[in-house]
C-alpha cells in the first residue's frame, strides 16, 4: 500500500489515517491488558488461594500462550478471513474475556475467562501490527517512527489501567477492576465501527477479494469457543502447558526454517536469517520483561516502601512507571530516529537490539545494588524502582518497539502475518523462561520466611538478570556492524523491487 502522504513531511500528524484507527482502538486493548496484568499475580494469590511461585507460573504460562498462538490469527488474517474480520472477531473474544473476571466465582470460570481472552488475542494481536505495516513501504523513513508511535499507544492505554484498575481493585474487588476492561474492550468495539471505512480500505488481498465471510465466521467463532475452554483446561496443567508450550515453539522454528527454504529469491532467504538471529536475541529481553508482572510488583509489596509524600500507593502501580516512561521517551526516540534516516546515518537495528540489552541490564543491576541500601526492615526507597523502570523502559522501547518493525522489514511482504506471529513466538519464550525465574526470587509459603531473606532473594535474582544481559549485550556489539551490513543490503533489494 502507497504512503498516503509525501515523504518530506514527518512526525506524529503526518501518518496514515488507517494509522490513527488502529492506534485508538490499540489503545483501548492494551488498557484492558494491562489492568489485568496489574492486578493478576496477586488476584490469583488472593482470591484463589494460590502461592506466589503458582501465581507467577500460571500467569507466565498465560502471557507465553498469548504470543505463541498468534500464528494462527496470523494465518487467519493472511488467508482465510483477511485482516479486518479477524481483527473484528478478536476485539469480541477480548470483550467477552476480561468482563468475564467481573463476576468470576470459582478457579474453572477463571481458566475459562482466560481462555477467552487467549483466543480473543489470537485473532487480534498480529492483524493489529500487520495494518500499521501496510500503512507505509519498508523503505519509508517513517517506518520505525511509526512502530514506535504505535508501541506509545500500548504504553499509553497501560499507564493509565495500571494506575485506575489496581485502585478500583483495592477499593471494591480485584475481580470487578479486573472486569472493567472489558469496557475498554466495548469501547474498541464500537470504535471499530465506526471507524471500519479505513480497515477496510487498508486490508490485504484476502480481505478485499473475500465477499461475504459472515457463515465462515461464525463457523470459526464456535471453533474458537471450544478452544477457549481448551486453553483453559490447559492452563489448569502447568506441566503439561509447559510441555505444549514448548512443543510448539519447536513447530514454529520448524516451519519458520521450511518457509525459508522455500524461497526461491536469496535475499528473501537472508532477510529471514538475520531475523532469526534477532528473534533468538530478543527472548532474553522479554525474559526482563515479564518479571515486570511478576518478580518486581512481588518485590514492590515485600521489600519496598510505599509512602509518596504522606500518600500511600498500592504496590501494583509501580507497573505504571514502565508505560509512563515509554510514553516519555518514545517520540523522543522517534525523531531520532527520522532524523538519523535524513542525516544518511541511520542506527541500525541490530545496533539498538545492542543498546537496548545493555541498558536493560544495567537496570537490573542498578535494582540488585539498591539492596545494599534497604532500611531495618529490609525495605528500600521506591525512587530505585522508579529509576530501575526508566532503564529497563528504554532498553524496552529499543529492542520490543523496534521488534515489529524488523520483522516487517526483513521478511517478505507476503509473509506479513507469519512475521509478526514469528516475533510474538519468540516473546512467548521468553516470557515463559522469565516467569520460571521469577519464582527463584518468591516467598516459599511452606518456611517461615524473613524481609531480609525475601530480600536477598530478589537481590540475587536482579542480580543474575543484570550480569547476563550486559554479558549478552557486549557480545553483540562485536555482531553489529555484519549483521548491519547484511540487512542494508536486503532493503536495498527490497527496495528495488518495490520501485519496479
Amino acid at each position: 500500500m502507497s504512503t498516503a502522504l509525501a515523504h518530506e513531511k514527518h512526525g506524529f500528524w503526518h501518518m496514515p489515517k488507517t494509522f490513527y484507527a488502529v492506534l485508538f482502538i490499540e489503545f483501548w486493548e492494551r488498557f484492558a491488558f494491562y489492568g489485568l496484568q496489574s492486578v493478576a499475580v496477586l488476584f490469583f494469590i488472593q482470591k484463589f488461594g494460590l502461592k506466589e511461585s503458582q501465581a507467577t507460573d500460571l500467569f507466565s504460562s498465560f502471557s507465553a500462550l498469548l504470543y505463541a498462538l498468534l500464528i494462527i490469527g496470523g494465518y487467519l488474517g493472511d488467508k482465510i478471513l483477511g485482516l479486518r474480520r479477524t481483527y473484528l472477531l478478536g476485539i469480541v473474544f477480548l470483550m467477552v474475556g476480561y468482563g468475564s473476571f467481573g463476576v468470576v466465582s470459582d478457579v474453572h470460570f477463571l481458566y475459562w475467562g482466560m481462555g477467552m481472552v487467549l483466543v480473543g488475542n489470537i485473532f487480534f494481536k498480529t492483524n493489529a501490527g500487520n495494518f500499521v505495516s501496510r500503512c507505509f513501504k519498508s523503505t519509508d523513513p517513517r517506518f520505525d517512527s511509526a512502530f514506535t508511535y504505535f508501541y506509545m499507544s500500548i504504553n499509553l492505554g497501560s499507564f493509565f489501567s495500571m494506575i485506575i484498575i489496581p485502585f478500583v481493585a483495592v477499593k471494591t474487588s480485584y475481580g470487578f477492576g479486573i472486569g472493567l476492561c472489558g469496557v475498554g474492550m466495548f469501547i474498541s468495539l464500537m470504535s471499530y465501527f465506526i471507524l471500519r471505512k479505513y480497515f477496510v480500505m487498508s486490508d490485504n488481498e484476502t480481505g478485499k477479494n473475500a465477499g461475504n465471510k459472515l457463515i465462515l465466521m461464525l463457523v470459526i467463532s464456535v471453533i474458537a469457543v471450544a478452544l477457549s475452554y481448551g486453553l483453559g483446561l490447559l492452563l489448569s496443567n502447568p506441566a503439561l502447558s509447559k510441555k505444549l508450550l514448548f512443543s510448539f515453539a519447536a513447530v514454529v522454528l520448524l516451519v519458520y526454517l521450511v518457509v525459508r527454504f522455500k524461497l526461491n529469491e536469496l535475499f528473501e532467504k537472508r532477510g529471514m536469517t538475520i531475523a532469526l538471529i534477532l528473534l533468538f536475541q530478543s527472548i532474553l529481553f522479554w525474559i526482563m520483561y515479564m518479571q515486570m508482572s511478576t518478580s518486581l510488583t512481588l518485590f514492590a509489596v515485600h521489600n519496598v516502601r510505599n509512602e509518596i509524600l504522606g500518600f500511600t500507593i498500592p504496590p501494583e502501580v509501580t507497573q505504571s512507571f514502565n508505560p509512563f516512561y515509554i510514553f516519555l521517551l518514545s517520540p523522543i526516540l522517534a525523531t531520532i530516529y527520522v532524523r538519523s534516516e535524513h542525516k544518511g546515518a541511520p542506527i541500525s537495528i541490530p545496533a539498538k537490539f545492542a543498546f537496548g540489552m545493555l541498558v536493560c541490564g544495567f537496570a537490573y543491576l542498578l535494582l540488585a545494588v539498591s539492596c545494599y541500601l534497604s532500611d531495618a526492615n529490609a525495605t528500600i526507597s521506591m525512587l530505585w524502582l522508579f529509576l530501575g523502570y526508566g532503564l529497563y523502559s528504554l532498553g524496552e522501547l529499543l529492542i520490543s518497539a523496534i521488534g515489529l518493525s524488523m520483522v516487517s522489514k526483513l521478511m517478505p511482504a507476503r509473509l506479513g502475518g507469519f512475521a509478526q506471529a514469528s516475533w510474538f513466538m519468540a516473546s512467548a519464550m521468553g516470557m515463559k523462561f522469565g516467569g520460571m525465574m521469577a519464582g527463584f526470587g518468591g516467598v516459599d509459603d511452606t518456611k517461615i520466611t524473613s524481609n531480609l531473606e525475601i530480600l536477598h532473594s530478589y537481590q540475587t535474582l536482579f542480580a543474575y538478570i543484570g550480569i547476563g544481559a550486559t554479558g549478552f549485550a557486549l557480545i553483540l556489539f562485536c555482531f553489529v556492524k555484519p549483521l548491519a551490513k547484511a540487512m542494508r543490503e536486503v532493503m536495498e533489494h527490497k527496495a528495488s523491487v518495490e520501485n519496479i
